[in-house]
């Protein structure tokens, strides 16, 4: 066969006399082998882009969804199936053990991803496929101790702010663990605490917001801990609060807070002026019953973990994700453990969509990722 694939000039014969017709392609041997050989792999290429370009949109899964960081060949921010894909965690104070995990967030380059480990008084970093890395803290109103920490999120240059809630204050470390800033203390006042549950940095590094849940505001401070303002009192209208529980701000720097007493999430501007809110109590898409944290994907659609645990609720815990503006896009339930019910509190996202879930309950964390296409 190899004869065919060399070509001599000497092949080459044009019929100048007769050189149009069904059978002018046979006078000219050589050009037409060239140019039949040319075509067919025009056409098998041609075929082969064209299977590789449909097949996501055909082919369920076949887009790549790794949680190693690879890219997914279609944008999960519509994405309305999410199925469990790892979890890990048992009761215990061991390495990898929690007693009732709370907050959880990765670092800027998601090689860590740090968790409140509540009742162990303590914060355990993992890399995002659970493998433990370090941990710091026990019980204790020291620096770096911790009386019931409850939420936390790592800023722009990964360091970590804790919503240390028993000791009325929020603590900063640097990547590792160690310690850099504490402020705060029990009271009404300005940079006083009554049942501190969360803790937000914008990107800009500028401003932190401490979720003060029993004096029913949010506190602003600059990023050395200083009082800058507050805003928000007792109440049910736009800008009040009912015990508010988790503050996170999207790309746009708006701020989204939840209330357990109003079972509603409100957007803010940066000051606290009311953009608008959603939500009431009950087991419907837009409506909530305990509801514990929130978080943000890059695309800024807001998760909620609604664990309709209170009396006269459905008791089948969700996690609820809607739009920016509150539309709702879609919600999954949170697999029990056998017969022992579900009890989802706080909520991370990686950058590939990825759902992470601390299940106190359950003393674990679960990962559901997205169903893309």
């Amino acid at each position: 066969m190899r004869q065919h694939a060399i070509f001599s000039s000497r092949n080459l014969k044009f019929d100048h006399k007769n050189n149009s017709g069904p059978n002018s392609a046979l006078r000219i041997s050589g050009i037409s082998l060239l140019s039949l050989s040319i075509v067919t792999c025009l056409i098998a290429l041609s075929i082969i882009i064209i299977t590789v370009s449909i097949l996501p949109i055909f082919v369920p899964g076949y887009a790549s969804s790794s949680l190693n960081g690879s890219d997914m060949s279609s944008s999960y921010a519509n994405a309305t199936t999410y199925e469990l894909v790892r979890e890990w965690g048992s009761e215990g104070d061991g390495d990898a053990q929690f007693v009732r995990p709370h907050d959880l967030d990765f670092s800027p380059s998601e090689d860590k991803l740090y968790i409140v480990d509540r009742d162990n008084n303590r914060i355990q970093v993992f890399d995002k496929n659970g493998t433990f890395l370090f941990k710091w803290g026990e019980e204790g109103e020291g620096d770096g101790e911790f009386a019931l920490p409850y939420g936390l999120d790592v800023d722009k240059e990964g360091n970590a702010w804790v919503a240390d809630r028993g000791n009325n204050r929020i603590q900063k470390f640097d990547a590792e663990g160690n310690f850099l800033l504490a402020f705060g203390s029990e009271g009404e006042g300005e940079g006083e605490f009554r049942e501190l549950r969360h803790v937000g940095v914008d990107d800009q590094l500028q401003n932190v917001y401490a979720v003060d849940s029993d004096n029913h505001r949010i506190q602003k401070f600059d990023i050395s801990g200083n009082f800058v303002e507050s805003f928000g009192e007792l109440g049910d209208a736009p800008g009040q609060f009912n015990v508010p529980v988790t503050i996170l701000i999207d790309s746009n720097g708006d701020l989204f807070v939840n209330e357990r007493g109003n079972e509603r999430v409100q957007k803010l501007d940066t000051q606290g002026n009311p953009i608008l809110m959603w939500g009431e109590k009950g087991p419907a898409q837009s409506q909530f019953c305990h509801s514990e944290h929130l978080a943000v994907d890059k695309y800024d659609n807001v998760y909620v973990a609604d664990p309709q645990s209170d009396p006269g609720c459905s008791l089948e815990a969700s996690i609820k994700k809607f739009d920016n503006d509150g539309k709702f896009i879609t919600s999954w339930r949170v697999l029990p453990a056998g017969e022992r019910e579900a009890d989802p509190e706080h909520l991370a996202i990686d950058t590939e969509g990825n759902v992470y879930v601390s299940e106190r309950g359950n003393h674990r964390i679960q990962v559901y990722q997205p169903g893309v296409g």
